[in-house]
């Protein structure tokens, strides 16, 4: 009932497959389809993640025929998940209802997924993870994101400025029927929480946090913002000699501003438990408690009066 509550606790098994998908994983040094011994590349489109030679990833992705609308599933295509080496799963477990649901850049496809139910077998998110696939909810997963899709989807939020409404169903347009209106708005919900997962694992990935010994629950206050570029930096961009800064101090002045920031409307959430924080105090945000402990503790002391002219922002911060 709160899939991001529950994706809490296995969000170090999330970072572990992200980073595991960097390296060679289980593939061979040999390629898996002739099985020479140089097997330097693995194609980003597809849903295998082998490795393979130069001339076989040619050969696979040549086609003398011609394209036409069809879907996997009408096909007959069964996705099977697991660790399998070229050998078919004993023991394969249908989605639920035999129904899956993928989130691609290509659009929102309808799939028959097989997971795999053998006694060793890892559970099911990280049977979805280790084929780039990103599952929406972390028990019984029915919807799956691909890393490629969240991969453009971070890009463009940041570049076109793009929301995620406007994308997702930029991508039901081209491959849902418009008459279908509970396939093009059933995943939404599950994009947008595979999003602020996706954002908040490669936070982590990229601030070192997978790589401690002592897990993600380590991560100290602060520990996943980045240095401002700006700001002086000894070693970085201020020299260590501090005879130099001194003498040369209007260089390295401090000015400090403030501004009203009026798209923090954007970040009031139902409740904690439906919508938790992921970073707690870890980003640019302080850890809540301890903020709204603070200001209970200065509740009495009254705001600082502005002197500019017509500065109601400030002047008027405790009236509605």
């Amino acid at each position: 009932d709160d899939p991001m509550r529950l994706w809490v606790p296995e969000r170090p098994h999330y970072l572990d497959e992200l980073i595991r998908l960097k390296g060679r994983g289980r593939a061979h040094h040999a390629c898996h389809a002739c099985r020479d011994s140089d097997a330097p590349y693995r194609c980003e489109d597809c849903f295998s993640v082998n490795l393979f030679c130069c001339s076989c990833i040619i050969t696979l992705h040549q086609n003398d025929g011609y394209f036409y609308s069809t879907t996997l599933k009408q096909l007959g295509l069964r996705i099977q998940l697991g660790d399998h080496t070229e050998q078919l799963c004993c023991n394969p477990k249908p989605a639920h209802d035999n129904d899956f649901v993928i989130i691609d850049v290509h659009g929102i496809h309808e799939v028959a997924l097989d997971f795999c139910d053998c006694a060793n077998a890892p559970s099911h998110y990280r049977q979805l993870l280790r084929r780039r696939l990103f599952p929406a909810t972390s028990t019984d997963p029915r919807t799956a994101a691909t890393f490629a899709v969240l991969k453009h989807f971070h890009l463009l939020s940041f570049e076109s400025k793009v929301s995620a409404y406007e994308f997702y169903h930029s991508l039901a347009l081209g491959t849902i029927p418009t008459t279908d209106q509970s396939m093009r708005t059933g995943s939404l919900f599950s994009f947008l929480r595979i999003m602020k997962q996706w954002r908040n694992l490669k936070s982590l990935k990229r601030s070192g946090r997978g790589h401690d010994p002592a897990g993600v629950d380590a991560t100290q206050e602060g520990q996943l913002t980045v240095l401002c570029p700006a700001c002086p930096q000894f070693g970085k961009n201020v020299l260590d000699d501090l005879t130099y800064v001194i003498t040369h101090s209007w260089l390295y002045s401090l000015f400090l501003a403030i501004d009203a920031n009026f798209h923090l409307k954007c970040c009031f959430v139902s409740n904690d438990v439906k919508d938790p924080g992921l970073s707690r105090g870890w980003g640019y945000f302080v850890e809540e408690q301890q903020y709204k402990a603070y200001l209970h503790d200065h509740a009495d002391e009254a705001q600082e009066k502005s002197a500019c002219v017509s500065h109601n922002a400030v002047n008027m911060a405790d009236h509605k």
